[in-house]
């Protein structure tokens, strides 16, 4: 990512080439700004920028690295954020995060408004990251504000199909309900169950995302998770895209074994 702040307004003198060094990824100079000009690794601004943050917009994984060996704590608590580990769930390069969480970044942070950084990395699009931090013990399940309702589960089922399949082979929890809702009749509900069978995708133009979502009612319906009511919101909103009446339990039980036969004999080679 390229940064649109200057980073001369928030550091000077041997911080700031400390900033800089790491930046370009020039570990030498990094090692010596630190031993030598006696420079803080650790340094905030008054603004509130960790200098650890600046290779992390640069997208440099080295100059992290870097920083980190000759001192910078990869878990250093910043004000209005968290840590500094919420700008490298957001990286764009997940080697970035890797360089953290490689030298003791810890993947079960989370900001200040108690998402975790699953969630941020989900938030800022960054699948790979996602991944990465679960697959370095983050918590599958772990609730958004506090939520175990809101899960990363609940987020990639509104209609992310692929990432759902994903992370419910790796044992998310699809049975969460919600704690709190705008309305009060929604509180208890498993957003998850009714997203992946009642979540409006039109097959015609997403055929994949549509299969990935056969793919993860069958997973539900392995663990007796079967076809839910339709619930008002997503009746409302495949009205909207122009749906037509839902289809019954037995219409989807049968397309879902359709789709799965098509796609089988598909992948068998002639």
């Amino acid at each position: 990512m390229t940064p649109n702040l200057q980073i001369e307004q928030h550091f000077s003198g041997p911080e700031l080439e400390l900033a800089q060094a790491a930046a370009a990824g020039r570990g030498a100079e990094v090692q010596r700004l630190v031993k030598q000009a006696h420079a803080d690794a650790n340094a905030v601004s008054p603004g509130g920028l960790p200098l650890l943050a600046w290779p992390v917009l640069h997208g440099n994984a080295a100059g992290v690295a870097a920083l980190i060996e000759a001192g910078a704590d990869p878990n250093r608590a910043v004000p209005a954020v968290g840590t500094v580990m919420v700008w490298a769930a957001k990286a764009e390069s997940p080697e970035v995060l890797r360089a953290f969480l490689e030298r003791g970044g810890r993947a079960d942070a989370s900001d200040l408004d108690r998402q975790p950084l699953t969630r941020i990395a989900a938030l800022a699009g960054q699948w790979d990251n996602v991944k990465l931090l679960i697959e370095h013990g983050a918590d599958i399940d772990a609730p958004a504000h506090g939520d175990s309702g809101d899960t990363l589960l609940t987020y990639y089922s509104r209609g992310q199909f692929d990432k759902t399949h994903w992370l419910l082979e790796r044992g998310a929890d699809p049975t969460r309900r919600l704690e709190s809702a705008a309305k009060s009749e929604r509180i208890g509900a498993q957003t998850v169950v009714e997203n992946v069978y009642w979540w409006p995708v039109d097959g015609g133009k997403f055929p994949q995302l549509a299969q990935w979502q056969q793919r993860c009612q069958q997973l539900l319906a392995a663990r007796g998770l079967t076809l839910p009511r339709e619930p008002a919101h997503l009746q409302r909103l495949r009205l909207a895209q122009g749906g037509g009446e839902a289809a019954s339990a037995a219409d989807l039980k049968a397309d879902i074994e359709r789709r799965e036969s098509e796609l089988k004999d598909a992948l068998t080679p002639r």
